[in-house]
């Protein structure tokens, strides 16, 4: 029985023997063609697969959208997207650049009638929670590389009247994208309100049905999400009795399994801060910090099971006020070369994303051109976003 490795490298060669056929035809080895096909911007390898059905074959391959997708994790990305009346649009720029001045692209652009959220992209992929003038909840996903887009099925509920929270989650294992939704009933208190009916969504060819799960986790107002090696984390409060009733936790979702479980948290720090990957750790900073100019406090779960956290401080430069200005900003992920990522909330011109190093406590600017035209709008920013050209749904609708 052939391995995958036998059988990857068996359709290799085809392809070779393919492009190599013909008299006059010049003999290239295989390994060339895919370096080659691998250096491909994203937008001429979709210009690529829209000249024959034979180059679309070799350019939808697994073993090559595999490999693209390994190389672009290599130099990640900004992602940037605002909404722009009834469309919502993205452009991305280098995220190591070392520059003080880079360029952002446009990618993509969709209709939608109301953005209510954007969720930090995962592997490549973005969901949008749309939010319409009912109390339908509309999820898109979308792929700003390729510009495919994907509206999910609606989620059927005991009651049209419900607050719904979604977060969407990846795993690293099985390759699995999915959405987990939680709805309650929704009326005046809604902090009072916890979760009854727990859904999850798995992005997959054919049918998208949604599915019922347990939650052994009673709690209520579910904000501020990451993901993190396969595990949802986001903050919340405890709903379980009335002793515990409004307790700060965070609750963790197992994508692959499916399973809850919380982190009780003691400590005043987590209703005021923002939940963050940090070294592939779970981390939390103050979100107010940056605006304060006071010195950064950031908390690292170092570990899970025994809920041990360890306690950093950053102080900030003394040239913070002459980069910054009076610009407000919010903490958007720490790279993986310990640099805090922040941005603004509003669109100004021009357009600045700055870096906070953890490391060295110095702090330097960068401008974004090529979006001074959309100045005033509200721009979620995103850090670590990679290309992935694979292609996991055919039309926008």
């Amino acid at each position: 029985m052939r391995t995958r490795r036998q059988k990857i490298l068996e359709d290799r060669q085809a392809v070779v023997e393919r492009l190599n056929a013909g008299e006059n035809s010049l003999q290239i080895p295989v390994d060339l063609i895919f370096e080659i096909l691998l250096r491909l911007s994203v937008k001429s390898i979709a210009r690529g697969r829209c000249l024959s059905k034979f180059w679309a074959s070799i350019l939808e391959r697994q073993d090559f959208t595999d490999h693209y997708l390994t190389r672009s994790s290599a130099r990640p990305q900004l992602l940037f997207a605002f909404q722009d009346r009834c469309k919502v649009f993205f452009f991305s720029a280098p995220q190591d650049d070392n520059s003080f001045l880079i360029t952002a692209s446009y990618h993509m652009s969709f209709p939608v009638n109301r953005v209510k959220e954007i969720y930090s992209p995962i592997s490549g992929l973005v969901c949008v929670r749309e939010g319409m003038k009912t109390p339908v909840t509309v999820w898109v996903i979308c792929n700003p590389s390729t510009g495919q887009y994907f509206t999910l099925p609606r989620m059927k509920t005991r009651n049209n009247k419900c607050d719904v929270r979604s977060f969407f989650g990846y795993d690293p294992v099985e390759n699995q994208f999915k959405v987990l939704s939680m709805t309650t009933l929704a009326h005046g208190k809604r902090d009072l309100a916890i979760y009854k009916e727990h859904q999850v969504l798995t992005l997959q060819t054919g049918k998208l049905p949604w599915r019922m799960i347990e939650c052994n986790v009673p709690h209520h107002h579910g904000i501020n999400c990451i993901c993190i090696n396969g595990v949802l984390y986001y903050k919340a409060k405890n709903g379980a009795d009335s002793s515990t009733y409004g307790k700060d936790i965070i609750v963790t979702f197992d994508v692959r399994s499916e399973k809850f479980g919380f982190i009780e948290v003691d400590k005043p720090f987590i209703p005021v801060h923002t939940l963050i990957n940090f070294n592939a750790k779970l981390a939390s900073v103050e979100s107010y910090s940056f605006n304060r100019r006071s010195p950064i406090h950031l908390w690292v779960l170092d570990d899970i099971e025994k809920n041990e956290w360890s306690k950093h401080v950053y102080k900030l430069p003394a040239s913070w006020e002459e980069v910054v200005g009076d610009a407000d900003l919010y903490c958007v992920k720490v790279t993986a070369s310990n640099e805090v990522v922040l941005s603004g909330y509003y669109q100004r011109s021009p357009f600045y994303v700055f870096y906070y190093s953890l490391e060295k406590e110095t702090v330097r600017r960068v401008e974004i051109q090529e979006m001074e035209a959309f100045k005033h709008f509200q721009v979620y920013t995103f850090v670590d976003h990679v290309e992935d050209v694979k292609v996991y749904f055919r039309t926008g609708s």
